[in-house]
């Protein structure tokens, strides 16, 4: 899928998706370092401080006129995590230079995206105070807000109990309490500490001079000295031990059930995502048909894959007591699949709704990008259509030895204060 490479500079790689498809250019730019209590929160601020001003554009209001000037091109920071990867940085979309009147709009946005990086707005040799606290304000936001999103928070919960002292369970914005000790110099010094060692990888799609793009970023990192932390690959380990049960209570009318399994020594994407739509990311999974609408156990119920972590979570929407008898079915359908009890329209029905999601990735520029970076993270070579033809050499039999590698680990529950003990 990626047309072209170039190393540009210590750790530092441009992947070019050469394609007409898009009337916008795409690019992305990665920092990629290690999840880590002591830092990764600070990696998690630097783009939103760099997104706000620049040595150039001084302002909120400045970045944004010159953002409409090149035909309302978008610039949004990223802040994730795949595996014990920390990925932090720009997303940016921009005009095609053909449908512009006169205006590189692709030379002008790399230029304007490396200021933005490069060239930060400073008072006395350190971040602004005053940008500092407002991105502090609002990252404290963010975390504390978590908790009104009762799904997410309760998938969170589950997994940082399932990797209770592992790299996986570490939050990447950290906590109130890391953000509020943050001052305009550590930041920077975080700032400076990325540049100088995080791999980075820069993903182009579209229809670009993309020699001219490797040469613009080159020529700022050559300005910096690079000495890249090497991230070692990290295997998720194969616990067997009691299961946990975690029960919290909050103001909630339904219950939030989330169940954390471990997967076995499998690497296959291909297997592991067609047995998840099978199982329960689909509307015609096993879950979904047979304990959401034949047994009305829950509100919603669906599967979450994480192969990167060995992991996948069960999350379900349910009344509280109806938590034991819908984990018991839940698990009922993992063992239905386990002895490859599926029907000929079941296994059909999931390569189908995944053969869509692997086509729908060459509609979006981001899809490409990222999907890309990930595969290249799991040291994967392969595309989209590569993995789409797999699915139909897949059978039961295979599906079901994935399935019984699979274990549960943890169970955590959240449920209203008013419930019965």
């Amino acid at each position: 899928m990626i047309t072209k490479q170039i190393q540009i500079s210590d750790g530092v790689t441009i992947n070019y998706i050469e394609t007409e498809k898009f009337k916008s250019n795409y690019i992305s730019v990665n920092f990629i370092s290690e999840l880590d209590k002591e830092s990764s929160f600070l990696n998690s601020m630097i783009p939103r401080i760099l997104s706000h001003a620049s040595g150039s554009y001084p302002s909120q209001a400045d970045i944004d006129k010159r953002l409409q000037y090149l035909y309302s091109a978008s610039l949004t920071t990223k802040n994730t995590s795949y595996g014990q990867y920390h990925i932090f940085g720009f997303l940016s979309d921009m005009l095609n230079d053909k449908y512009a009147l006169g205006t590189m709009v692709a030379d002008e946005m790399v230029n304007f995206l490396c200021d933005i990086i490069f060239n930060p707005y400073l008072e006395d040799g350190v971040f602004s105070k005053q940008f500092t606290e407002n991105e502090k304000l609002e990252m404290i936001d963010s975390i504390e807000a978590e908790i009104n999103s009762k799904t997410s928070y309760s998938i969170t919960r589950c997994i940082e109990n399932m990797f209770e002292g592992e790299i996986f369970s570490i939050r990447k914005t950290g906590t109130v309490e890391d953000v509020e000790k943050i001052t305009p110099k550590m930041l920077y010094d975080a700032y400076k500490n990325a540049l100088s060692t995080c791999r980075v990888e820069i993903y182009a799609v579209g229809k670009l001079d993309i020699d001219k793009v490797a040469s613009t970023f080159k020529a700022h990192f050559d300005k910096i000295e690079r000495s890249v932390t090497k991230i070692i690959d990290i295997t998720p380990a194969l616990i067997q031990r009691e299961i946990k049960q975690i029960c919290e209570i909050d103001d909630v009318s339904q219950g939030k059930l989330c169940m954390g399994f471990r997967l076995g020594k499998s690497d296959d994407a291909v297997l592991a995502n067609l047995f998840s739509e099978l199982y329960g990311a689909s509307p015609t999974s096993k879950l979904f048909v047979n304990v959401r609408e034949k047994k009305s156990l829950c509100y919603t119920c669906r599967s979450i894959m994480s192969l990167k972590t060995g992991s996948m979570c069960v999350v379900a929407g349910i009344e509280a007591t109806n938590k034991e008898v819908a984990e018991k079915a839940i698990i009922e359908q993992l063992e239905c699949v386990k002895r490859a009890e599926i029907t000929d329209e079941e296994l059909e029905s999931a390569k189908k709704s995944l053969k869509n999601a692997y086509l729908s990735i060459y509609d979006r520029p981001s899809a490409l990008a990222t999907w890309s970076l990930n595969r290249k993270l799991s040291g994967v070579d392969s595309t989209p259509m590569l993995e789409y033809e797999r699915l139909d050499l897949i059978t039961k039999e295979q599906i079901a030895s994935f399935a019984q590698e699979i274990n549960l680990d943890t169970v955590y529950f959240m449920r209203g204060e008013l419930e019965n003990d």
